[in-house]
């Protein structure tokens, strides 16, 4: 018989624990800040990532927008890829998604005779979330012999040890939801086919959930469902910084101005300069420099009267780096180690440290590392493996150790060796940021262009802001194709690139121009504001609606006026791209023309326009939104509900209520959503009957509506439900 209970248990302690570290505190007293559990979670919005044979036309557009934990538990059956920049919060989700299921009541056990063992019902089919299925975090940092060996390995740091067979039997009658983290952090190309096979092994009997950070380190298993972390908005950052910093965080929001976006937009990053700000009072110029002066800062505080058994704290920079630059460097050029055993570590250390003269080398190796240990610059892991608390972090010390290796290394060295894998790219652009030097600077760009037009823009972009001008150059100077030479200025992110790129927003060609406005809305720049203003108005429908996206990335007011006048553009395509542009600005002047569109004869136009309103939360479109709800496309009425949720208008609950019973399950989820938004008691009766609604993300959102509405008139229908047979609707009631 396998006891669940005490491996549910050990999740909920450990993880709750791991939790409460991660809320957010009031710097100033360090107090703890009493609110819901998802501080750090911010509300994360995933998008469903389209195919690149997909053609952009609003039409064809099929983009989804979901809660992050919503659209995991959506797609888990069928298997997910969760895609996200370094420090989106890709791990956090999947803790997150974690201790929620380990926290739900376990359903009664069904006997299995031939096994002998009690094991929760098989509800394969059925959707994930609450279902039975027990969650296991399989970490692919820690790997070393097999999947299988991660997942038991994992159950007995639980309180749980099974065996293999049990484990693979487990699998094949669906009783596990695994989440499968770190692709990107496989330490082999074995590792990556062993995982490959155990997927395909075990796809139509096991949901899994996974997550990248690139889908060219590692590739995607053949997973079709992808899901890619949204950036914070400018709302989400400006509120983070306000509850962390209570004292401070106008004023850092004053400091940062423009440049909240390219710090912000991750929420690992927006935390670290919280707390560099806190102590400074500045803004560095860019984020090799922010981890510089962070953890500069960190070895400088530690107490001075803790001791010190290894070397001194004025070694411990250069340890860490030449750990973190081994990890990186792997045992073969196309391996990257997250995590090492503790011993490795320490013959790493022993051996830089008999290269040095320190004598005698190996005590003071492990007497280093434990120091290393005491102190939180790295961490001990599974298995005794010693890693760095985030890879981002490893990439900062390699960074630092690439940079003192760079004068020393040949042409030929640095392109074969690191700008010829993909492993070395973060490092690189970290070590950009940290180059004075303007020559070197220019010398690794030149290098990498040979290597990878993509990878050399990128690093261009990377290098400080006075040195951008000379790596940004060389673009323009390569022998290539001049739509493609667009796309890499647009890449550098850089606004060095603008000069090169705004008279091209006047060829002759559409194509270029076209391709000239996109990449001015990947650097995101107000110098690029005037310029597409001007393509609003061009001939070529292809060149306005990517003018107007670029806008609407840029967020800029000056261009509302030439956006609104697209609303009424005779192309569909033109006037989606324009009120999605609107709804970004948040734009007031472009309510009345958004209303109208809320009638237009294109349901994707009328979906885009109802987003829009929502997003600029406007009273003047409640009625236009409430006639949608009876629109005959589902797509259109759930962004209406959904448009109206954002409002929190109490004049479209009657419309919401008779959505609780639309056929379609989306529509039936948002309208609940919205209700609770609202906080409409009228809706009580309808959201309680949605409770035992088949699909679990209406039952999810109809529960966490009553949880909001906070109406005692909820509670004897919610007590009536604590005995219902199915499992699923008992807990949504209790919640």
């Amino acid at each position: 018989m396998i006891n669940w209970n005490d491996y549910l248990e050990s999740l909920c302690k450990d993880y709750a624990q791991w939790w409460n570290a991660y809320t957010l505190t009031d710097v100033v007293g360090q107090q703890r800040i009493e609110q819901k559990r998802s501080p750090l979670l911010l509300d994360f919005i995933v998008q469903t990532v389209q195919s690149a044979k997909e053609e952009r036309s609003a039409s064809q557009e099929q983009v989804e927008r979901l809660d992050v934990l919503a659209g995991l538990r959506k797609y888990a059956q069928e298997h997910v890829l969760l895609v996200g920049r370094p420090g989106s919060g890709k791990s956090t989700a999947l803790l997150r998604l974690l201790l929620e299921e380990a926290e739900r009541p376990l359903p009664q056990p069904l006997p299995d005779a031939e096994r002998g063992v009690l094991a929760p019902p098989s509800l394969a089919g059925k959707g994930v979330g609450g279902l039975g299925q027990i969650p296991i975090l399989v970490e692919l940092r820690y790997y070393q012999t097999s999947i299988l060996d991660l997942i038991r390995d994992f159950l007995k740091r639980h309180c749980l040890l099974l065996d293999t067979a049990t484990i693979e039997q487990l699998l094949f009658d669906g009783q596990f939801l695994l989440l499968v983290d770190g692709i990107n952090e496989l330490p082999s190309e074995k590792a990556r086919q062993d995982l490959y096979k155990f997927r395909q092994d075990n796809q139509k009997t096991t949901p899994m959930i996974f997550t990248t950070r690139d889908l060219g380190v590692g590739g995607d298993l053949g997973i079709t469902k992808k899901l890619e972390m949204q950036p914070l908005t400018a709302e989400q950052m400006q509120q983070f910084v306000r509850a962390y910093l209570p004292a401070q965080g106008e004023q850092m929001l004053q400091n940062l101005g423009d440049r909240l976006r390219e710090f912000g937009e991750t929420p690992l990053l927006l935390f670290m300069l919280c707390l560099l700000f806190v102590e400074t009072g500045d803004i560095p110029p860019n984020l090799g420099l922010l981890f510089r002066e962070l953890t500069q800062r960190y070895k400088n505080e530690l107490k001075p009267n803790v001791p010190v058994k290894g070397v001194s704290r004025d070694h411990w920079s250069w340890l860490l780096q030449h750990l973190a630059f081994n990890m990186t460097k792997g045992d073969k050029l196309t391996e990257l180690n997250v995590a090492i055993l503790k011993s490795k570590a320490e013959e790493v250390l022993t051996q830089l440290l008999k290269d040095e003269g320190f004598n005698p080398p190996r005590d003071q190796a492990s007497e280093s590392l434990k120091d290393l240990l005491n102190h939180d610059l790295i961490q001990l892991a599974a298995n005794d493996q010693i890693e760095f608390r985030h890879q981002l972090i490893q990439e900062y010390y390699t960074a630092e150790c690439l940079l003192k290796l760079l004068p020393s290394l040949s042409d030929d060295s640095l392109q074969r060796e690191y700008l010829n894998y993909l492993k070395w790219t973060e490092p690189l652009k970290l070590m950009l940021e940290l180059v004075d030097d303007r020559a070197l600077a220019v010398r690794v760009v030149n290098l990498a262009l040979k290597v990878d037009y993509q990878l050399g823009a990128k690093l261009a972009g990377a290098a400080k802001p006075e040195l951008q001008q000379q790596t940004v150059d060389l673009i323009p100077g390569l022998k290539i194709p001049l739509l493609f030479k667009i796309c890499l200025l647009g890449l550098t992110k850089s606004e060095k690139a603008i000069s090169h790129l705004n008279p091209l927003l006047e060829d002759e060609n559409s194509s270029v121009r076209d391709s000239a406005a996109s990449a001015l809305g990947e650097i995101k720049s107000e110098a690029a504001i005037p310029g597409l203003i001007k393509l609003l108005e061009h001939e070529n429908s292809s060149v306005r609606y990517s003018a107007a996206s670029a806008l609407g990335e840029i967020k800029s007011e000056a261009a509302i006026p030439g956006l609104i006048n697209l609303l009424e553009h005779e192309n569909f395509d033109v006037r989606y791209r324009a009120a999605s542009a609107l709804g970004e600005i948040k734009s007031e002047a472009a309510i009345p023309g958004l209303i109208n569109l809320l009638e237009h004869e294109n349901s994707s136009v009328r979906y885009r326009a109802a987003s829009a309103l929502g997003q600029i939360k406007s009273e003047q479109a409640i009625l236009g939104l409430i006639k949608l709800l009876e629109h005959e496309n589902s797509s259109v009425r759930y962004r209406a509900a959904s448009a109206l949720g954002q409002i929190k208008s109490e004049q479209a609950i009657l419309g919401l209520i008779k959505l609780l019973e639309h056929e379609n399950s989306d529509v039936r989820y948002r309208a609940a959503s919205a209700l609770g938004e609202i906080k409409s008691e009228q809706a009580i009766p309808g959201l309680i009957n949605l409770l035992e609604h088949e699909n679990f993300d209406v039952r999810y959102s109809a529960a966490s509506a009553l949880g909001e509405i906070k109406s005692e008139a909820a509670i004897p229908g919610l007590i009536n439900l604590l005995e219902h047979e199915n499992f699923d609707v008992r807990y949504s009631a209790a919640s």
